[in-house]
């Protein structure tokens, strides 16, 4: 994901899941859009991730973020 996605800052958290002291489940923080946690889905795919990857608002933010940054050399 993160070669496709190269710009986006993002982390993967494992939380319990309700109402089950032993059952885990992954939740996709976004770094660009504070507050944002995403469950990944349908089944185990990044689909849900994915469409908020694609929107405006995450987009300006990942845009200007990037715009900010110093350009690093490949040497």
């Amino acid at each position: 994901m993160q070669e496709k996605w190269r710009h986006e800052k993002f982390t993967v958290i494992q939380r319990r899941k309700l109402g089950s002291a032993s059952t885990r489940e992954w939740r996709i923080k976004c770094l660009d859009c504070p507050g944002k946690l995403y469950t990944p889905g349908p089944g185990e795919t990044l689909n849900n991730y994915e469409i908020h990857l694609r929107n405006r608002l995450h987009r300006r933010r990942v845009n200007e973020r990037v715009r900010r940054e110093p350009v690093r050399s490949k040497l």
